[in-house]
């Protein structure tokens, strides 16, 4: 699959490329913490809702 996850967080530009879903949605988990001080918890949920996004930009 090609594609993208974004960072749902206001007008962040933090992206993750998608080789699997599960991974994406890690890496994603990962910034939400990190970066935007959620917990785990709610950052993998987050992350788990995201859908790629696809097209031929998204390459």
């Amino acid at each position: 699959m090609t594609g993208y996850l974004r960072c749902p967080a206001p007008h962040c530009t933090h992206h993750v490329n998608v080789r699997t879903l599960q991974t994406a949605a890690e890496e994603m988990t990962d910034h939400l913490v990190a970066k935007r001080q959620l917990p785990e918890v709610s950052a993998s949920y987050q992350a788990q809702m995201l859908l790629p996004i696809t097209g031929p930009k998204a390459a």
